[in-house]
């Protein structure tokens, strides 16, 4: 049985991920550019990732005929409750949900970057995960957490959720 996957999961949790917690150099530039940089940079992702993947024979990518430009991703600046800085990214629309990011929030910090996921949880309860990407420093690798749900994704509930998070440490 093949596996399935799509260009939108492994841009969201792999490609984007990685742009942060190891070029953040390239990421701080992109930010400081501006949104339309960014949105720009998204969507090469999106295609390089097509590309790379385009002819692997063991794995279903769904979204592989999906065409993407940069205006289909949305890119937001918030304050949240503690005064830390938050870039929200939100994602094209996926083609399936259960899984996908529907936004990414980057939190800049003073000694590592923290990048909060909300995803849609469960197709039978209409209900999105909040999560994070995390390094695991001991093992050279990446843990996702998730902390809560909500109903909708909405990303001013999502941020309230991240303030929630921070304030419990």
């Amino acid at each position: 049985m093949e596996e399935k996957t799509s260009i939108h999961y492994i841009v969201a949790h792999e490609k984007i991920r990685n742009l942060i917690f190891e070029e953040w150099e390239k990421m701080n530039l992109l930010i400081s550019n501006g949104p339309d940089s960014i949105k720009e940079y998204f969507c090469k992702l999106w295609n390089d990732t097509k590309q790379e993947v385009e002819f692997f024979d063991d794995i279903d990518i769904i979204d592989l005929d999906k065409e993407i430009k940069p205006d289909d991703f949305s890119i937001s600046y918030s304050t949240l409750d503690n005064g830390m800085n938050v870039f929200n990214f939100v994602m094209p629309k996926p083609l399936t949900d259960v899984g996908q990011a529907v936004c990414l929030s980057l939190l800049i910090t003073k000694k590592i970057p923290r990048l909060f996921t909300l995803e849609l949880a469960n197709n039978e309860k209409n209900c999105y995960s909040i999560g994070e990407w995390q390094i695991d420093f001991e093992n050279d690798d990446y843990i996702h957490k998730y902390y809560d749900e909500i109903k909708e994704p909405n990303i001013s509930m999502f941020l309230k959720k991240i303030n929630n998070v921070l304030k419990k440490g």
